[in-house]
């Protein structure tokens, strides 16, 4: 398989909304960056408009949402932005950002891939590395678990299994390419309108509406416009898992499998990881390359900082 190069944002995009926690209309730009960046989000509300790396050492919450923090810059409601540069092979790019939480859109990545896909996205000259799973690895919090093993694509498996009858058992996969990945941008969060209040009285969803989210009853979904897919529930919790692992800091080669997972099991999964990160992962730059089997992999295999 030929090696893939570095690619960023071919131009400005601005974006701004609601967030769904606070409430506050937030806006975003989204620029070009510069190859081995990484994802980087500036507080450009703040003194000094001090910056985070997207990376899974930074996280400091997972309260219904992926918060990172480095200092004073803290950004919240990450997951979609996250999920909309995974699946778009965006490695590099400079967010900045008037507010500690990214606007929430339509409760899914869409709006962010629309925009990105309309702005380009540009080759840049750096090879991609990749984290190509050597041997599997499984993480449990109670009767939740998720697993990585051994593949030679980058494949995604969820299921979830809720008490409600409007959800209840769903599950889905797919082999993460842009088509496939598009089948699930559209996917919104959901919640059930018990917990609206919960979550209100938490200083939490203050921005929720039915404009952003799927709200459930027990017995019925209540957007009047429905679900934009039957199992629209298991394909938002994948987003939610596509836009968490990118956290790694380089997309997965190997088969990720979840069960009943969020953003805390998908946090503790990835601290675990890395903390072994020199058994379970080997960093390639040539597909063909495979499980830390080459010289190439071999040569760059404890290169992962």
């Amino acid at each position: 398989m030929v090696a893939q190069k570095q690619h960023t944002v071919a131009r400005r995009i601005e974006v701004s909304g609601i967030a769904l926690h606070s409430g506050k209309v937030v806006r975003l730009e989204i620029l070009p960056a510069a190859i081995n960046t990484g994802i980087v989000f500036k507080r450009v509300d703040l003194p000094g408009m001090p910056s985070v790396l997207a990376h899974v050492s930074n996280i400091r919450s997972t309260d219904l949402n992926t918060t990172i923090a480095h200092g004073e810059a803290k950004v919240s409601t990450i997951e979609h932005l996250m999920a909309a540069f995974a699946g778009l092979g965006i490695d590099n790019a400079l967010v900045k950002i008037d507010g500690p939480e990214v606007p929430v859109m339509d409760g899914s990545a869409a709006p962010f891939v629309d925009r990105i896909l309309a702005a380009g996205i540009s080759s840049q000259d750096a090879l991609r590395r990749y984290f190509v799973v050597r041997e599997a690895f499984e993480f449990q919090m109670g009767d939740k678990w998720i697993r990585v093993e051994p593949a030679d694509v980058t494949r995604f498996e969820m299921e979830i299994d809720f008490q409600s009858k409007v959800i209840g058992r769903q599950s889905f996969g797919f082999d993460m390419d842009r088509e496939s990945f598009l089948e699930v941008s559209g996917s919104r969060t959901f919640c059930h309108v018990n917990d609206v209040n919960a979550m209100r009285k938490a200083g939490l969803a203050l921005g929720g509406s039915l404009d952003n989210a799927v709200v459930v009853s027990d017995d019925e979904v209540l957007n009047p416009e429905g679900l934009r897919h039957d199992d629209e529930f298991v394909r938002h919790k994948l987003l939610d898992c596509v836009g968490d692992l990118s956290l790694l800091g380089a997309p997965i080669v190997g088969r990720v499998v979840a069960y009943k997972s969020g953003h805390g099991l998908h946090a503790s999964f990835m601290k675990a990881v890395w903390a072994h990160r020199h058994e379970l992962l080997a960093v390639v730059e040539d597909l063909g390359v495979r499980r830390g089997t080459g010289k190439r992999a071999a040569a760059v295999a404890g290169a992962i900082a």
